[in-house]
């Protein structure tokens, strides 16, 4: 079990801020043995948090191995199978095969705890051995007369976007299966420190725009959907670090805003939907006629 001092160093030392909260459900969840989900939308440091939870937990990043979900994904990634080896250059390997281990066998063999990143990006269909792993405890290796099972301190942490672009619907057996732990957006103080140290010479009207545009786009998001997503604590960063150094070169500060909005809106708006587009350009000259 954790100690209160491990939450503590934890929690201090992970380089997203904002996320207390959502940091110690996770590692609670963590601390009773459960498999965690990481989601919200994209852009608010997920994959970042995960990486620093197990790097934490094992002693160093290389105490867990890492894949990304793709929509190519199957279960020969994830469990393992049959590779055939006619690429090797020599006719008598080039008829046979080779078993390899997948990401999650590997993990357990070798002691590592695994981040499934992006998880939601690939089909349900690839993770049936890992369904089967996290509701008995076994995982059966086919054609290798083998069954592993799932060590009691292992941790698995997967990262997921719902309903984002290009990512497909979890079966509802199989996200039973995880604790969610949502990472949604930051305050408005959070964010505003971080731009502050950031970028410390930056006009705090800038900032104050840059914020107002982040928080109206999010708004709209969790409202209607009509934006695909809000303005993310990156893309705040990169406006601000755009904008601060746009003005060392010459510009205003309303027309450097305006550049990096218009260019963030681009991002964050469906571009096959002009009216996304057109919402996210109204909010932005909005935003800019008033500072």
């Amino acid at each position: 079990m954790l100690t209160t001092d491990d939450y503590l160093q934890i929690l201090e030392t992970c380089p997203i801020k904002g996320h207390d909260d959502a940091i110690i459900r996770a590692l609670r969840y963590i601390d009773l043995g459960y498999p965690v989900m990481l989601y919200g939308p994209p852009g608010n440091g997920k994959t970042s948090i995960a990486e620093h939870l197990l790097a934490s937990l094992g002693g160093g990043s290389d105490s867990f191995y890492k894949i990304e979900g793709t929509e190519g994904m199957s279960e020969y990634q994830m469990i393992g199978g049959f590779h055939p080896l006619a690429m090797s250059g020599n006719s008598e390997l080039a008829e046979r095969f080779v078993y390899k281990y997948g990401v999650v066998a590997r993990a357990i063999i070798n002691q590592k705890n695994l981040l499934i990143d992006e998880f939601t990006r690939a089909p349900s269909s690839a993770y049936s051995g890992l369904f089967l792993l996290l509701s008995t405890g076994t995982l059966s290796l086919e054609y290798k007369e083998k069954t592993l099972l799932k060590p009691d301190n292992w941790v698995l942490v997967v990262t997921a976007n719902f309903g984002d672009e290009g990512t497909y619907r979890l079966s509802n057996a199989l996200k039973r299966r995880f604790v969610p732990v949502d990472i949604g957006y930051p305050s408005n103080s959070t964010e505003r420190s971080l731009l502050e140290s950031i970028t410390p010479d930056l006009d705090s009207r800038v900032i104050d725009g840059i914020l107002a545009l982040a928080e109206e786009t999010r708004l709209i998001w969790k409202k209607d959907r009509g934006l695909p997503q809000g303005v993310s604590t990156d893309g705040v960063i990169r406006m601000a670090r755009y904008c601060e150094l746009s003005m060392k070169q010459g510009s205003d500060r309303v027309s450097a805003f305006m550049d990096a909005a218009f260019h963030q809106g681009t991002i964050i708006a469906d571009e096959t939907d002009p009216h996304s587009l057109h919402r996210v350009q109204e909010l932005v000259v909005s935003i800019g006629d008033s500072m």
